[in-house]
């Protein structure tokens, strides 16, 4: 590129750089370098060590590069209507396909943040599939309490019938239990029904036997302190109470916190549809109880669809934010590309900006739905992201638009401005492109399913920046030389109204903007050594101080976080926590492709299970095990001398046990036991605290793993799973991703820079700002209050390449400037700094609006990207200037950049220099 006085705004007085650079360093005698620099007449033979030639390989590989750039952006220039209307046509197009072929939204959060291929995986798809086990019913759970009082009483238990009535008495009911797979549970009139679990078994679950044999509180509190069931069954009193206390003598329970019912759906379509209605008659009557000032009787309730529900519903809330940026960043814009002149403010051109982002974030959408790629949670926070950096190539293009000499066609100045800013555009691409693409190499769907979507999008922000806003310009170029208002464009100015243009009525070439003016004030006065000095002492401290913070970073994750404010789910959630001992967490111990009729085998069943309950996450051993009570049956009915298959099946037919266990043994034809389980409850497992939940998976899977019948296995034959373990297992790996990704990042964009940087040692400044970079944005997430979750470990995955582009920015103008190290730091702050400054707040207020989701983890995303932009901006226009001004190299590059081996562009500009379409 060629950089003469007219294309540099710190050159317009005088000419004189050197001069300029004393004003700003009087502390010290001006000093300019005295080796020979390279000729506009002959840039390569005076130039002959290893920098020059470095710089000449580099440039060689930018050739192609520039040469696609120039002929894309020269065809949209002679044919700017015909580009903007193709591309609008195209997005819109994508966009609406996409939407009625493979359009699909995934909420799951098992299959979401289940890292692929572990074992959880392996071992969920074996129960679902093969195992032979009843299909999992559609729990749905009714809890009640009195914040932490007791609910013992007559009145209470008369409401919990209430609540079970009003969904039993709800169309369709009878119809889906009668689909029940369990029949076990049998209505009044000898049915199957639906199997219900809790307090009111001891009533047959019918609310007329209740009031029949229920007068006082005293006659309520007998039944329930009942060890078993009207039928014989065992109760399980931490699994229908919460946090009981017993009477030592008596037996009686002298209080409960909370009552818990449980309705078993079948597994079926029209249940999950059934939930809707029966969800909103107890979240009905949940009101009407809240409502009531004479109780503090409390009802909460979570079906299987509710977390899915809410979590979509999140979604929704969130869906007018997207709105809502695009309005924010189009005042933006619009205020930067704004002046005080009727004809030359270019704020239509800055919305045309915004424009270009939408449409190539409605093509990258419209691809992937497309493709089939699910939309989920995580990818909505995707467009805040794209709208926040997008911007930047327009605000570099338009800043070196506005440098080129005006007295050129459109066109020409199009050639100029790409022939400038064409490799930083294009590096920085590449950056933010590798930041998505080693997401997509994650192993959690969350994440490398948000990158899909990233990657191309953000090429397309790249390509229609050099397409689609390249039109634009030449378009309200055309708008300018005829006249016309902006913003108005019907509105023609009378020419006796406005003054000439001064760039071109003085003579001198483009006049700076007000910004530019600033920075270039700025950049004196940041080059100076009593400023310097103070500054690099404060960014020391601050590395030192978020270093100590970052290694204060924890993992913690509630799932409630992704939920909207005031969601019954957490509601629901928050109360169980809060009256009860029990965890959520109830894994099964399996047994599998085993003999289960031979001793040794059994006593190593019995022998894992005891091992299991020696881990810290279990603190009691299982209340029913079909084995121990099998034993016990065997001893008890004298039938040791019958064969295996006779006993399991005379067990299995008692009626206690049958209830018990049959779903917890699967035989085959012949009656052999071919897979059998035990329930297990963690119950010292906080399932707030990442770091129990991992030393709990690791403790059961290291149990497991070291069973001798376990060796030399591909698939376990004994393991433990619950539901739970998807998520843990996404907590166990991401460290580990992070650190991966991390390192892989550091070292990717590292090399990008020795291919894009016309200079040996530009990797040298990138790899260390880079490094303390990242562990500055980890103390001040830290200080935020942040931890490593599953959104800040997306972050951090795309951290990486979106802040080298701060320092990218600055440090390829700094190679491409001439002069000697201060002259070239200036220059780069006077073409550059603004628009580094500009695109990092648009950034900023790209993510803005998510400090205002209705989604808790969605501010996560806010507070790592205003660390990231404040971070970012800070290193690029501060720190690395100062470095530079005293460490830059001051090798002179060719003057004339690549443009000597365009000759054929050159050739096709030449032969375009006519007024583009109208």
């Amino acid at each position: 590129m060629a950089l003469d006085e007219r294309s540099d705004p710190g050159l317009h007085d005088d000419g004189n750089l050197e001069e300029n650079v004393g004003e700003f360093n009087e502390a010290e005698p001006t000093s300019y370098s005295t080796k020979p620099r390279p000729t506009a007449s002959n840039p390569i033979e005076e130039a002959t060590g290893f920098s020059a030639k470095w710089t000449r390989t580099i440039n060689t590989i930018h050739i192609p590069v520039i040469r696609a750039l120039l002929w894309t952006s020269n065809k949209s220039a002679t044919n700017p209507r015909r580009t903007v209307s193709l591309v609008t046509f195209v997005s819109v197009a994508l966009i609406v396909i996409g939407i009625f072929t493979n359009f699909s939204v995934d909420v799951d959060e098992d299959v979401l943040w289940t890292p692929k291929g572990a074992r959880p995986v392996q071992h969920s798809d074996w129960i679902d599939d093969r195992s032979g086990f009843p299909t999992t019913p559609r729990t749905f759970i009714m809890f009640f309490h009195a914040d932490t009082a007791d609910v013992l009483g007559q009145a209470q238990v008369s409401r919990v019938f209430q609540a079970l009535d009003a969904v039993r008495t709800l169309p369709e009911y009878d119809s889906i239990c009668a689909k029940s797979s369990s029949t076990s549970q049998l209505n009044e009139i000898g049915e199957v029904t639906c199997p219900i679990s809790g307090i009111t078994a001891f009533w047959n679950d019918t609310a007329s036997i209740f009031e029949s044999q229920v007068s006082s509180d005293a006659d309520v509190i007998e039944q329930l302190s009942a060890t078993v069931y009207p039928d014989g069954t065992p109760v399980s009193a931490d699994d229908i109470f919460g946090k009981r206390n017993r009477d030592a003598n008596t037996g009686l329970l002298t209080k409960a916190q909370a009552y818990t019912v449980l309705i078993d759906f079948p597994d079926i379509d029209e249940a999950e549809d059934f939930e809707e209605p029966a969800l909103d008659a107890v979240l009905a009557l949940q009101e009407q109880w809240e409502a009531q000032s004479d109780t503090n009787f409390r009802l909460e309730v979570q079906a299987v669809r509710s977390f899915s529900d809410e979590f979509t519903r999140a979604i929704v809330a969130d869906i007018p934010l997207v709105p809502i940026v695009f309005v924010i960043m189009s005042i933006f814009t619009c205020a930067v590309f704004f002046k005080r002149d009727k004809v030359r403010s270019r704020s239509l051109l800055g919305f045309s900006a915004v424009i270009s982002v939408l449409l190539s974030i409605m093509s990258g959408y419209g691809l992937m739905f497309v493709s089939g790629v699910p939309f989920t949670s995580m990818t909505q926070i995707l467009p805040f992201i794209i709208f926040g950096i997008g911007l930047d190539d327009a605000f570099i293009i338009s800043g070196s638009y506005e440098r080129t000499d005006p007295a050129k066609s459109a066109v020409e100045r199009i050639h100029d401005t790409v022939e400038d800013v064409g490799a930083s555009i294009t590096l920085t691409t590449v950056s933010s492109t590798l930041a998505f693409g080693l997401g997509a190499t994650s192993d959690v769907p969350a994440v490398f399913w948000l990158c899909y979507y990233a990657f191309p999008t953000i090429i397309l922000v790249f390509l229609y920046q050099i397409t689609f806003f390249v039109a634009c310009i030449v378009l309200d170029e055309k708008r300018v030389q005829d006249n016309r208002r902006d913003c108005c464009v019907c509105l023609v100015v009378d020419a006796s109204d406005e003054s000439e243009p001064q760039a071109l009525s003085n003579g001198r070439g483009p006049t700076p903007s007000v910004i530019d003016y600033y920075m270039g004030l700025y950049a004196k006065q940041i080059l100076r050594p009593v400023v310097q000095i103070p500054v690099v002492i404060c960014f020391c401290a601050l590395l030192g101080v978020c270093a100590y913070s970052a290694t204060l970073l924890t993992q913690e994750f509630k799932f409630t976080d992704v939920l909207p404010d005031g969601s019954y789910v957490a509601d629901f959630q928050t109360a169980f926590d809060e009256n009860t001992v029990r965890s959520a967490v109830a894994p099964y111990a399996y047994f599998r492709f085993v003999d289960q009729s031979d001793g040794d085998i059994q006593r190593q069943m019995e022998a894992y299970v005891d091992e299991l309950v020696t881990i810290e996450a279990i603190e009691e051993d299982p209340e029913f095990f079909w084995l121990r009570d099998f034993k016990e049956f065997v001893n008890v009915s004298g039938s040791q001398n019958l064969e295996f298959n006779s006993q399991i099946a005379a067990f299995l037919s008692n009626p206690v046990y049958g209830d018990l266990y049959n779903d917890h043994v699967v035989r085959d034809d012949a009656g052999t036991i071919v897979t059998s389980r035990v329930r297990l409850l963690m119950d010292n497992v906080d399932v707030e605290n990442v770091n129990e939940q991992v030393d709990a998976l690791e403790d059961q899977s290291s149990v497991s793993g070291g069973q001798n019948i376990n060796q030399g296995r591909g698939e376990w034959a004994f393991f433990t799973y619950d539901g739970i373990y998807n998520i843990w297992e996404f907590y166990a790996a991401s460290v580990n991703e992070v650190i991966f990704t991390t390192v892989l990042g550091v070292a990717s964009v590292t090399g990008i820079t020795l291919i894009f940087v016309p200079h040996w040692s530009a990797a040298f400044f990138v790899l260390p700002l880079i490094c303390i970079l990242y562990v500055d944005l980890l103390g001040a997430m830290q200080w935020a209050g942040v931890h490593i979750n599953a959104v800040s470990y997306i972050n951090l995955v795309m951290s990486i390449g979106l802040m080298v582009d701060f320092l990218l920015h600055v440090l390829l103008r700094y190679y491409e400037s001439p002069g000697n190290r201060k002259e070239k730091t200036l220059h780069t702050l006077e073409t550059m700094g603004a628009s580094v400054l500009v695109g990092g707040i648009s950034t900023f207020l790209g993510t803005l609006p998510l400090a205002f989701s209705s989604s808790t983890i969605f501010y996560t995303v806010f507070v790592a990207f205003i660390g990231l932009v404040t971070l970012g901006c800070g290193h690029g226009l501060i720190l690395l200037p100062i470095i530079l001004s005293n460490f830059g190299p001051e090798d002179q590059i060719e003057p004339s950049k690549v443009s000597k081996t365009l000759e054929h562009c050159e050739t096709e500009i030449s032969q375009s220099q006519r007024i583009p379409e109208s």
